[in-house]
């Protein structure tokens, strides 16, 4: 955790902006006001551009103008650079930006050269493990959530900024004219005007796009049954060949190397993404030899998962066995390497492999209990085998946003891909790595 003052700690916002080789899974912001920055390529918004990272930011409308006009057309010119700009009638007064995957910033800090250079603001800045520390990445993702789901909000277009213009134009700088030349209605908030809890709408949107997203991933299995590479075996289940298609693809053909622009390929995909998983189809039957590992997971790992989480054994592993379980894991393993090597148990160390940091890992989240009282190994027994198979998406979600039951450091993305290894006749695996190639093929899906 960081303490951001600007010049009164010498500490600024800029400071922590995410250098190429962070992995960022997208940019949400919440900042009520805004205006132009004098360096348009080195602010926060062209540094999103730069590094190519989707930004849906949610800024105020009201008639005193509170996001600059230039900023807005910026904004609106940006589209086509994955920039999506959404205006909340009346009540935004948040300062909030969550590199997702990397940190949050929480303070005062408005979108302008003032604010992030010369002012005397007030924040902090919460590396992902922080929030993950505490279960803050709960409570950021009900609150993007929650301005996505409010009727009130609407998206930024010209239509809105030629409104603003003419308002801005009769104001003449005095605060109260132009009100009545508004077309949007004032907003007294959710607190006057939302009637549905907040708890069963964000669920109910979960429960779409899961169903959704497991839609996809079955057309593309119905797809592989035609197209099986001749090294993989036909007792394989369809749903593990699904991941493994896509997690080929992903580390194949987005990007190079470490740079995964995703959702530069959704734009090109998404008119016809059935034409690029053709495509990716053809590619992978005609490949002779695994292309990235993907046999290790079809005859190793997830036959280890498998049986290692069924019924019979998922409440009795041990450590070591459960450290298996971890080291098999797609979205343990990118989420363990950054954790902060104190709660691992080695402050004393500056550096640890991933390789290292795992058994630590699975001996610390064994000694761990949520509210309830349950382990890891119960949780996880509940979210296999805790109702219908039917119900499955919803004891995931519960186990990753209810905080009676969710565990630090162990979220949808780690238990969403366990449930397709240990019950592949049921659902297939699903971690962030998956949605992000869904995406790339032009699925329109929510990278979790």
């Amino acid at each position: 955790m960081e303490f951001i003052a600007n010049a009164l700690n010498g500490n600024f916002l800029s400071n922590v902006l995410p250098a190429p080789s962070d992995e960022v899974d997208g940019v949400l912001a919440a900042i009520a006001y805004g205006s132009n920055f004098n360096d348009e390529k080195g602010d926060f918004i062209g540094h999103c551009i730069a590094n190519r990272y989707r930004l849906d930011i949610w800024m105020r409308y009201d008639h005193t103008v509170p996001v600059a006009l230039p900023l807005l057309w910026r904004l609106l010119r940006h589209h086509k650079d994955n920039i999506f700009c959404n205006l909340v009638p009346d009540v935004l007064h948040s300062k909030v930006i969550w590199w997702r995957g990397y940190g949050a910033y929480i303070g005062s800090a408005n979108l302008s050269d003032r604010a992030w250079v010369s002012n005397i603001e007030a924040g902090v800045f919460l590396t992902e493990a922080d929030l993950q520390d505490n279960g803050m990445h709960i409570e950021l993702e009900n609150f993007f959530e929650s301005l996505r789901s409010f009727e009130q909000v609407f998206p930024l277009d010209e239509d809105v900024i030629k409104e603003l213009a003419k308002i801005e134009a009769a104001r003449k700088g005095l605060q109260n004219i132009g009100k009545e030349l508004r077309k949007k209605p004032s907003w007294e908030g959710p607190a006057f005007s939302e009637k549905k809890k907040a708890w069963d709408r964000r669920k109910e949107k979960f429960r779409r796009e899961w169903h959704d997203a497991l839609a996809h991933l079955q057309s593309i299995g119905e797809q592989l049954r035609t197209h099986r590479p001749r090294w993989v075996e036909e007792d394989v289940p369809l749903t593990w060949q699904v991941d493994q298609y896509l997690h080929a693809y992903y580390y194949n053909h987005v990007g190079e190397a470490n740079r995964k622009p995703f959702e530069d390929y959704f734009a090109k995909n998404r008119r016809n993404p059935n034409a690029a998983v053709s495509a990716m189809l053809t590619w992978w039957a005609g490949t002779d030899t695994p292309p990235s590992n993907e046999d290790y997971t079809f005859y190793d790992g997830a036959p280890y998962i498998r049986e290692h989480l069924s019924r019979d054994n998922v409440l009795n592993l041990t450590q070591a066995e459960f450290a298996g379980v971890c080291e098999r894991t797609h979205a343990t393993r990118d989420h363990v390497i950054k954790m902060k090597l104190a709660a691992l148990g080695r402050p004393d160390l500056k550096t640890l492999s991933r390789e290292e940091r795992l058994p630590l890992y699975a001996g610390w989240l064994l000694q761990q209990r949520n509210a309830m009282g349950w382990s890891v190994l119960q949780l996880l027994n509940y979210v296999l085998y805790g109702g219908r198979n039917e119900d499955l998406w919803e004891r995931l979600y519960i186990a990753s946003h209810d905080k009676n039951y969710s565990l630090p450091h162990y979220g949808l993305n780690s238990m969403a891909e366990l449930v397709g290894w240990a019950l592949p006749e049921v659902t297939p695996p699903r971690n962030g790595r998956t949605s992000k190639a869904l995406r790339a093929l032009g699925f329109d899906v929510k990278v979790y």
